[in-house]
C-alpha cells in the first residue's frame, strides 16, 4: 500500500486542535467527536437487523426497519428511519441541488463558496431512487417479483447493500450540512462539527470495530485490492477505508473555530473520491464473480448496488462512464458476455478524472489462486500516468477539546443491544472524562493546497 506523505503548507492555529483537552466523547473507531451522536451512530443496528431479517427472507421485518426505524432515537417516541433518509420529500427538501446527489439527478450542485469544480456528469437518476430499489426488494415487486432462486438472492442482495447506499448517501447530506453552516459562520461545536460528526456517526456506527456499517464496505474493498492472497500488502494501492479515517478527522478540523471552508469542502471531496474507490473496486469484483463458472444473481445484484453507492461520483468526474457501467450490471438483463472486461473498460477511463491509477485501484487479489483467472481483456484505455500521490488528510486519532456534553442512550420502540462502543453512561461523563489529544504538529496541518 501507498505510504502517507505529508504535504504541510500552512498550519492553523494549535489552538485549533488542541494540546490536552476535555472531550467527554468516547471515540467512533478512528475518529473522536466533538458533539453529541450517539443516537445517529446507532442507525448501524438498524442496519444489522434489516440485514439479518432479509437473509433469512423474513421481508415484513426488514420492511418495518426500514420504514420505521428501531435504535437511532430522535427521542423516546420517535426514531429516525432509513426511508426518511432518501424518500421523495426528504430528496427533495434535504438532499437537491448538494453536490454528492446532484451527480445522481440533475441539477449544477452547490455554488461557491460552498462548493467548486463539480464536473458535469449527471446520472439522470429519479430524486427516490434509493427508495425505489429498497421497496421493491422488500415488496418482491417489479423486477424482483417471483420467488426463484435468482429472485431471492437479488432481493437479499438489493436490501443488505441498498442499505449501505442509503447510509453513504445520508452521509454525505451531513458533511453538504456542515460545509453550508461553515459557510454561514455557525462554527461552534453544536453547529458545523456536530453536522460533520453527524456524517461520520452514520458512515461508521457505533457498533466496535466498523461493524455492519458503510464504512466496512470500504474496509471489505480494501482487503480484496490492498492485499494479496497471502495478506502481504501490495506497494501502490490505496486503502480506501484509512484515507476515509484520514480525510474525516481533516474535515472536523476544517469545520471548527479557526478553520477553513476551503479545507472542509476539500476533504469533502477527498471523501468521495475514496468512496467512489470502493465501488469502482466491487464493480470490477463482482463483474467477474457474476460469471466467474457460471451465472451468479446474487453476484450480479451485490456489483450493481455496491457500484450504485457512488456511481454518480464517477459520473461528474467522467461523464458517461457511470451510466455505461450501471447499464452493464444492471440486474434486470441478462449480462453481456466477459461483463467484467466491458466494466473494465469503462472504468479505467475514469481513473484519472477522479485523480486515481491502475496502482492505487489495484487488482482483484484472488486472480491467478486456484479457480480465478483474470479474463484477458482487449480495448482497455492505457491506464493514465503521472497521477499525483494523493493529498494527506490528519493521520493520527485525538480527541479534541469541547464543551459540549454527553448523555445518556435513548430507547425509542427498541432496547439497544448490549455494547460500549459510541456510548455515554446514563448520566453523561463529567469529572475525569479528559482524553490526551495525541495529534503531532507534522499531522495537523491543514491548508487548501494540502487538498488538491
Amino acid at each position: 500500500m501507498v505510504a502517507r506523505t505529508s504535504k504541510v503548507l500552512i498550519s492553523l492555529a494549535a489552538a485549533t486542535y488542541g494540546v490536552e483537552g476535555a472531550n467527554p466523547f468516547p471515540p467512533l473507531g478512528p475518529y473522536t467527536p466533538v458533539s453529541n451522536v450517539m443516537e445517529h451512530s446507532q442507525m448501524v443496528f438498524d442496519i444489522k437487523d434489516i440485514t439479518t431479517a432479509a437473509k433469512a427472507g423474513e421481508w415484513a421485518t426488514a420492511k418495518a426497519i426500514y420504514t420505521g426505524g428501531r435504535f437511532s432515537c430522535k427521542s423516546t417516541t420517535s426514531q429516525r428511519t432509513l426511508q426518511g433518509f432518501v424518500s421523495s420529500s426528504t430528496a427533495t427538501a434535504k438532499l437537491s441541488g448538494e453536490a454528492f446527489f446532484t451527480s445522481f439527478t440533475s441539477g449544477t450542485g452547490p455554488a461557491s463558496p460552498k462548493w467548486s469544480s463539480l464536473g458535469s456528469g449527471r446520472l439522470g437518476l429519479a430524486i427516490d431512487f434509493w427508495d425505489a430499489l429498497m421497496m421493491s426488494a422488500l415488496d418482491g415487486t417489479g423486477s424482483l417479483s417471483g420467488t426463484s432462486a435468482d429472485v431471492t438472492s437479488m432481493r437479499t442482495y438489493a436490501v443488505t447493500k441498498g442499505v449501505l447506499g442509503i447510509l453513504t448517501m445520508y452521509t454525505t447530506h451531513e458533511m453538504e450540512s456542515a460545509i453550508s453552516k461553515v459557510a454561514a459562520g455557525t462554527v461552534t461545536d453544536d453547529k458545523a462539527p456536530h453536522a460533520w460528526d453527524e456524517g461520520w456517526a452514520f458512515l461508521y456506527g457505533s457498533m466496535g470495530s466498523g461493524a455492519s456499517s458503510a464504512w466496512e464496505f470500504s474496509k471489505k474493498r480494501d482487503s480484496d485490492f490492498t492485499v494479496d492472497s497471502s495478506a502481504a500488502a501490495v506497494a501502490g494501492t490505496i486503502s480506501a477505508s484509512t484515507m476515509l479515517d484520514d480525510y474525516f478527522r481533516a474535515g472536523l478540523v476544517a469545520s471548527r473555530v479557526g478553520g477553513s471552508i476551503t479545507g472542509l469542502v476539500a476533504a469533502a471531496k477527498n471523501v468521495y473520491r475514496m468512496l467512489a474507490l470502493s465501488s469502482i473496486r466491487a464493480a470490477l469484483k463482482y463483474s467477474y464473480m457474476t460469471q466467474k463458472s457460471s451465472y451468479a444473481a446474487a453476484d450480479h445484484m451485490e456489483g450493481y448496488a455496491y457500484f450504485l453507492a457512488a456511481a454518480g461520483w464517477v459520473e461528474q468526474a467522467s461523464p458517461g462512464t457511470g451510466k455505461a457501467v450501471l447499464a452493464l450490471l444492471d440486474p434486470t438483463k441478462t449480462p453481456a458476455a466477459n461483463l467484467y472486461c466491458n466494466v473494465k473498460k469503462e472504468l479505467v477511463a475514469a481513473y484519472a478524472p477522479l485523480g486515481l491509477s491502475c496502482a492505487m485501484v489495484g487488482t482483484y487479489n484472488k486472480f491467478g489462486t486456484t479457480g480465478y483467472t483474470e479474463p484477458t481483456c482487449t480495448g482497455v484505455p492505457a491506464c493514465p500516468s503521472n497521477v499525483a500521490t494523493l493529498p494527506t488528510g490528519v493521520t493520527s486519532e485525538a480527541a479534541l477539546d469541547t464543551t459540549q456534553t454527553c448523555s445518556g442512550n435513548v430507547d425509542c420502540t427498541t432496547a439497544l443491544p448490549s455494547t460500549t462502543a459510541g456510548v455515554c453512561p446514563s448520566g453523561g461523563l463529567t469529572d475525569g472524562a479528559t482524553r490526551t489529544a495525541t495529534i503531532g504538529m507534522t499531522s495537523c496541518f491543514v491548508a487548501a493546497a494540502l487538498f488538491a
